[in-house]
Parts: C-alpha cells; structure tokens; sequence
C-alpha cells in the first residue's frame, strides 16, 4: 500500500502556494489535476466529472428514494427556516444540505421524477438556509462530538458541513456577497474553534476537524478579494495540522498500518464517522482517496467485526471494545452508517473490503435500513446515506467471499476466530499495546485478553460510561489496570497500574514521534504466527514500567490452539522479574467452580481454594459455553476468587469499586463479568491453559501436565499437544525435555532464535534438521512412546542411525504439503551432498517472491514453512508458484498452488 506522509507540517505553506498555482505540491498530498488545484467547483463529496456516475447510481439504485426524497423537501419549501416543527439546528442543517444537492443534481437530470420547483428554485432554497445558518448560528459555535454520528438531535449535523456545500454546490447560482457571507461565518467558527490541549484522536477534535477544514469550499476562488486568501492559507494550514497529520497520519503510526480505536464504542462510533464524512469530503476535493490510502480508514470494517460479540444477549449483539464501553447494540444506525460509507469509498479501489462493508450494511442480521435510522427524516439522512453514500451498488460478500483473515492484527489488538458466521464462534482478543497514547478514555491494558466461545468466558469487568439501565455505571475510577485479565503486581496499591513515566501530549500529535525508544513507546510483539494450526502472539512490555521500579522486565505469550469443538486450548505464558507478589487475573461472566476442589470462604464474596483446575460454566441465556481453566505454573501460589452481590467488580485487596450493587443485573454479568479470579504467587512465571468448548458436549477435564528443565517449561496438553517457552528472556539454543504417550504429539516449541537451522533428536537419533521460523518456532509431530526424550539444539545433525527415513539422500528431492494450500505450506527438501543451499519462491513470471533459506548445510532432508507472504510480509495472491532449490550447481523446481 502506498504510504501517505501527512506529517509534513514544514511543507503546509508550500502546498497551499501549490494549491492556488495549481501546480504539483508534495507527492501524496494532492493531486495537480484536482479540483482544489484548479479551483474547481464543485469539489466535496463529488466533482464535476463525476456528477454524471451520481446521477446514473440514483437512476439504477435510489430512483424511488430520490422521488421521495423530492416529494419531502417541496412539501417544506414554504417553510422558513427555523420554523414550525423543523425548529431545531439540525434540521436547519439537514434543509441545507438537501436543497443544496437538488441544486447539484436536480429532478431534471434523473429521468420520470416529478417535482414542484426547477434546479434554480431549489438553489435559491439552499442559498436562504444556508444565509439563516451564516448569521444566526451562535458565535460559540462548535461541532458536538456527535454530530456527523447523529445527524438527528438538535446540536447535530455539522453546520460547517452544510455551510460548506452550499457554498460549493450552488456556486454557480450564487452571487459573489452571498459566497461571502457564508466563507465569513466559516472564518468567524474558524477564529472561534475549539482548541485544546487533548490529543487530536478525540471525538471532539474529530468532530471539530470540519471546522478546520472550513476552507476547503473556497479557497482558491480569488473573486472574494484579496482579503480572504491569508485566511483561506491559514485555515487550510490548520486542516493539515489536524486532519491530515494529528488524525489521519497519527492514526496510521499509532495502529501500525490497520484500523483500531483506543475509547470505547460510542466514542469511536463518533469519530469513525466525523473523520469519515471529512474524508469523503476532502477526497474529491484532493483526488486522494483517504479510506483506500490511510489503513485507519481501509480496515476500519475488520476493527467493526472483530469487536462483536459473536453470542447475542436476548437476540442482540453487541460491541465488545472493552475501554469505557457505553455496551451499545450492534444493530444499530450508528454502525450501519460506517459500513455504508466504507463500502461506497473503496467500491473502485478495494472491491474485497467494500463487498464486505456492503454486506455488513444491507444483508447481514445487523443491517439497519436507511429508513429504520434514528428519527429518520429525508432532508437530515438522504443526501448522504443514500445518494452519496449508498451502497446498493456494491456487490455484498459475507466474509469468507471477501477474504476476511480469521486471525489478524487490529492496532493494539491482535484478533482470533475459529471461523465466520456463526455466533458460537471463538473470538480472542490479546491487547499487545506499542505506543501509549493519553487521550483521557484509554485504558492500561498491557497483555490482557478476551475469551468468547459459545458465549463469553473471560471478559474484562467495570464499566464507567453510561451503559443504560441494565449496567451500574462505576462513578470514579473504574478503569483501572486490573479490571483487564492481566498479571498486576502487588505493591500495596490495589490498582496495581504499570509505570509509563511522563508522557508529554505534545508528542501525540507527531507521527515523527512514533518510534522505537520513545516516551511514548510502551511495549513490542516479538513475534507473532498465524497458521492453521495455532497462533502465536509474543508481547514484551517491559517498557511499560520504565517509569518505576516494580518491574525490571514483563512478558506475555498466547497461543491459540486451534481444533474442533472442545478440543480448542488458549496457552498463556507470563513471565515477569518483580521483587513483588504477582497476581493473574481474570474476569468471568459467571462464578469460578472448582473441579475435585473446594472453595473455603475468606470473607464476605471472598473465597480461596488448594485447587488448580476451575471450570467456567456461561448458562446465561441462549449461552453454553465452558473453559475449564488449569494453573500449571506456578507451583507455589495461591488462589483466589471474589464475587457475588456487592463484590461483583473489585480491586486486587477486594474492596469494591465506586457502583450500585443494587443495579446490578445479568447483562452486566454477561458482558462485563462479575467474578474475578486471582492467582498469586511470589514466583515469576505463570502458565495457564484454558480449555474452551461447549457445556452441553464437553465433558471432564483433559489431562495438562506442566514440563519443565532448567531452561525451559511448558505443558503437554491432552496427551496430544506439546507447547514450550523459554524460562528466561534468552532465546532457547539448546535444551532436553521428555514426554510419554503413545499418541501423536504436536510439538510447538517458542522463543527460538529466529530464522535458524535447528535439529531435533529423540533419544539420541535425528528426527529431523528444521529451520526456526522468523517468528522464533518450529513445529513437528511425533510419537513419543515410553520415555521419549527429545533434545532440540541449534545447528545440523548429520547422524542417522536408528532410522531409515533419516538417510542420507541420494538424489536431490523437492517437494511440500498440502498442495494446494492456504495459508500455510511446508516444504521438504533433500540435500544429498554438503553445499551451499539455497530455497525460494517465484511468481509464474519468474519474479521472486520469497527468499526462504540460504545456508551451507550437510547432507540430510529438510523442512520448511512458508507462511505465504512475500519478502514484504504481505500475503501472496492466490495462484501458482514455483519452489526453486540450488545445492551447488544443481537446482530442481516445483510447482505449488496457493489456494484462495
């Protein structure tokens, strides 16, 4: 993708000069043919060229939306504005832009549509709301945070907006004074901006954005007077400022090149929308497409679905982004108002995303139609979300169709799903944050994680935003470290936050200061799998208490170990150097049941038990989903749990958070826990395994067993699946473990060195030459029998003995499976003689795509992954491809297929 560099804050005044010689500025920046270059009108939302595609969507799509649409606003065109039920500011705005744009594309220009008034009656219309807008609107006036979003309350709606498009789409109606009445109230709400010290990612800076870009609709247009243009410059500057670098460009450091939000639900539904309706408006303006080129806006469709609950509540679903979540419904305008804008943006540059978007909008369970909105009305939604930002254009894929990944990273998120469609999926959320950013709402959640499975299983607890009447709303303070499933360290302050140090906001707004070694950098994933067999996430912050000493180093590993239901486990690996107890916590929806164990009563919703397997039984409506929960590691430690009327949400001495327990109620339970689990100990490793599946058919416990050697320690799982880490923040070289079973092991060893040759004994004899992945792995099945010991060392064996599948090739051999494959492929070759070896990839035209090995190696047969990306990291398109092996000078090829 092409990487816009927004943050050009020197080169702001060069591009305006650009801009009003129509000359080519900055790459990226604008476009020299656009119409903010030529000074061209119209330009926001649509330009000139493309008022004939416009008008041919309403014909084939909106025909009879549009005569409605027509019918509504001649029945107000007697009405002045500010009148009778019309009375409020929104609708004074919403009658704006809608005559505005039956002056852009008038009755007359879609065919058989009837209408009262010709193009210029309505132009004229516009022109005297918008005149109304200019000098009545109130001198204080700001955006709401929820005025793109809410279209439909009195302070909605965006008067800049409306002031905006006025101005350009009736601009060859218009007389010179009335085009100057209405850039001075732009310049008047300019001057009169809100300007603050919080950071630019907030809704009320989103919204506020449009009034930032207030020059958008005029500048350029030197009939004004040479009076206008400095402040055209200026206000153009501040757009650049703000939009362009502390929103947009800060957005795409921040989220490392995906789509994230870092409040809660209604606060991101505020500003996915504010930026959003800038967006499209800046785009034709520019001849940039933002939500193509900025990966914020790209895949802010993937942040929406991840962030579903996949269980419904009494037939509703709901957002599960955990920072001061207001629990809103998913079926919902707000929503369905994202996917339409987001699917008719990217219908020509990402057909994949905007199918996806389509669908959300118009045929998925929680499509919301445009006339089902809030308080809908065709003056204050139709212009946009039908005409502009319709959809029924676009062909709608369900996920699978449109190539939605079920594992993939969401900013500060990394999201699992065992698959589409269906809302007895598993969804897990690790939060692996790399840049702090302090906008007031965010939350420490360093290493937590979610667990839904036939419903939720572990979830974060507290709530303290107005989530309605069915969740108590935690009046100070509820947003504490350890509300989050996270390894708190008790240093006697019950909060047990980590220690970032002094941040400076100032910072925020410059993407230059998004890198390694900042203030603001906080934490970093090591190393990070998908495959599909398990995923793997690695999250190092010890950055995160760089500010203190409670902890000289912090870790948290995941794996996702994918399978059939019940046969699905979540591995979490904590490893943290603290001279202070440590505390695991995790959150459930439902009380914690000891298995071949009881709880012995502490105090008053406090309990504590010598056992360490728990079982989590979510029977809370249509749900049924368990976790039995083990405590491998640490062996010394104690358990703990609290919950019950009045303890539902605590902090780590058990005292309760400032709420109601009286409002509490099964809802609340549902979505945001009210039983927490504490483990302590004074050690600093935990291993924990959760065995997720459904209640009706899971059954007992499967047998975890914790291994461990002086290096290392992990767990065999069921007797089918080995997981190991390294004890220490060294990567693992070379180390011994043993296992006994008679079945099939998969083997998953972490923290290798990356990108290394590795081999692999069984007592004493070669099972195989492996090269760790980039991400420090290597995996391999095997049966283990009585007493099988295993030794992994970094470097080649040449040994054989003992096994014939482990002689010395004779030829050289190059083959993989599965073939076809997706998204993962491994691939075996045979070296028959010592050499230089060398292994990649190439297109069909021969161009090279992935590099994966070279190395002098012995002769010996050898395996490989290939993850399907490219040198780049991205993921290859489907189709053929050739391995091509050299040892010396001999090579062999092979064709493979990666399968869509």
């Amino acid at each position: 993708m092409k990487k816009l560099v927004y943050a050009l804050a020197a080169l702001s005044i060069l591009w305006c000069q650009n801009v009003a010689a129509g000359t080519s500025g900055p790459s990226g920046i604008y476009s020299a043919s656009s119409p903010l270059a030529k000074a061209e009108h119209p330009r926001l939302f649509v330009a000139q060229g493309k008022i004939s595609n416009l008008v041919g969507k309403i014909q084939s799509f909106y025909r009879a939306d549009y005569q409605r649409f027509v019918d509504h606003m001649d029945g107000l065109y007697t009405l002045a504005p500010k009148t009778g039920d019309w009375d409020k500011w929104n609708h004074v705005i919403g009658i704006t832009r809608a005559y505005s744009f039956l002056y852009l594309v008038d009755p007359d220009m879609i065919g058989g549509i009837q209408s009262k008034y010709k193009k210029n009656d309505y132009g004229r219309k516009a022109l005297e709301y918008a005149l109304y807008l200019a000098k009545n609107l109130p001198e204080d006036w700001n955006e709401e945070h929820h005025g793109a979003k809410n279209l439909s309350t009195d302070n909605g709606g965006l008067a800049s907006l409306a002031l905006q498009v006025a101005y350009d789409w009736t601009y060859t109606l218009s007389s010179l004074d009335e085009r100057r009445a209405i850039a001075d109230r732009l310049i008047i709400m300019w001057d009169n901006r809100y300007d603050s010290d919080k950071v630019k990612l907030e809704n009320h800076y989103t919204a506020n954005a449009h009034i930032y870009a207030g020059a958008l609709c005029f500048y350029g247009d030197t009939d004004l007077g040479p009076a206008y243009q400095p402040k055209a410059q200026e206000m153009m500057d501040s757009f650049q400022q703000v939009f362009l670098t502390g929103q947009l460009a800060v957005a795409e450091k921040l989220y490392e090149g995906s789509s994230d939000w870092i409040e809660g639900d209604s606060y991101g539904l505020d500003a996915f929308t504010s930026i959003m309706f800038l967006a499209a408006a800046a785009e034709s303006a520019t001849n940039i497409n933002y939500f193509y080129e900025n990966p914020w806006l790209r895949y802010a469709p993937y942040y929406l679905y991840y962030n579903i609950v996949p269980k419904p509540y009494k037939g509703e679903h709901f957002y599960s982004q955990q920072n001061t979540s207001s629990v809103k419904a998913i079926r919902d305008s707000d929503t369905s108002q994202i996917w339409n804008i987001i699917a008719a943006m990217l219908a020509d540059d990402d057909p994949n995303m905007a199918g996806f978007a389509s669908w959300f909008s118009q045929n998925s369970a929680l499509a919301v139609d445009v006339d089902s909105f809030d308080h809908y009305s065709p003056h204050l939604h139709d212009v946009f979300f039908k005409f502009i930002f319709g959809a029924r254009h676009v062909e709608p894929l369900p996920p699978q169709q449109a190539n939605v990944p079920l594992s993939l990273k969401l900013g500060q998120m990394h999201a699992m799903r065992s698959e589409h469609e269906s809302d007895d999926a598993t969804l897990i959320h690790f939060y692996a944050t790399k840049y702090w950013y302090a906008n007031g709402h965010n939350e420490e959640e360093q290493s937590s994680f979610v667990i839904h499975r036939f419903g939720p299983l572990a979830i974060s607890a507290a709530n303290s935003k107005n989530g309605g009447d069915l969740v108590p709303r935690v009046d100070s303070n509820g947003k504490g470290f350890i509300q989050n499933n996270v390894v708190g360290i008790n240093d006697f302050n019950p909060e047990m936050p980590v220690e970032l140090g002094k941040i400076r906001s100032t910072f925020l707004d410059d993407p230059h200061f998004y890198t390694d070694g900042s203030p603001i950098h906080i934490g970093d994933v090591t190393a990070r799998e998908m495959t599909s067999q398990y995923d793997y996430v690695n999250y190092n912050y010890s950055r995160s208490y760089i500010g203190g000493l409670k902890a000289s180093s912090a870790r948290r590993a995941m794996v996702y170990l994918r399978g059939q239901i019940n046969d699905e486990y979540v591995v979490v690996m904590d490893r943290i150097n603290s001279p202070y107890e440590k505390y695991f916590i995790m959150h459930t929806p439902v009380d914690l049941q000891g298995v071949n164990s009881s709880w012995q009563s502490m105090a008053e919703g406090h309990w504590k038990t010598n056992g360490d397997i728990l079982k989590v039984e979510n029977r809370i409506d249509q749900a049924h989903g368990q976790m039995y929960v083990h405590s491998v590691f640490p062996q010394s430690k104690e358990i703990h749990k609290y919950g019950g009327p009045g303890y539902e949400w605590v902090w780590a001495d058990g005292s309760r958070l400032d709420y109601d327990p009286s409002e509490f109620t099964e809802f609340a339970a549902y979505m945001l826990s009210n039983h927490t689990l504490q483990i302590r100990s004074q050690e600093g490793r935990f291993l924990t395994v959760m065995h997720i599946g459904d209640a009706n058919t899971i059954g007992g416990p499967t047998a975890v067993t914790g291994i461990e050697g002086s290096e290392w320690f992990g767990a065999l799982i069921n007797e089918k699946r080995a997981v190991l880490f390294s004890k220490t923040e060294k990567p693992l070289t070379d180390f011994t473990y043993t296992i006994s079973t008679n079945n099939r092991v998969e083997h998953l060893v972490t923290e290798l060195k990356p990108d290394q040759l590795y081999s692999v004994m069984k007592n004493g004899n070669l099972l195989l030459n492996v090269t760790s992945s980039s991400e420090g792995t290597i995996i391999f099945n095997d049966i283990a029998g009585a007493n099988g010991q295993y030794r992994v060392v970094q470097g080649t064996t040449t040994s054989v003995e003992g096994t014939h599948e482990h002689t010395i090739p004779s030829e050289i051999g190059l083959s993989n499976y599965p073939n076809p494959f997706n998204p993962t492929t491994t691939v075996q070759f045979d070296v028959p003689m010592q050499g230089q070896v060398q292994l990649a990839i190439f297109n069909t035209q021969g161009q090279l795509v992935r590099k994966l090995l070279t190395d002098n190696l012995t002769a010996g047969s050898y395996r490989i992954e290939w993850d399907g990306k490219d040198n780049s990291g991205i993921r290859a398109a489907s189709g053929a491809y050739f391995l091509r092996l050299k040892i010396n000078n001999f090579s062999k090829s092979h064709m493979i297929v990666l399968a869509k």
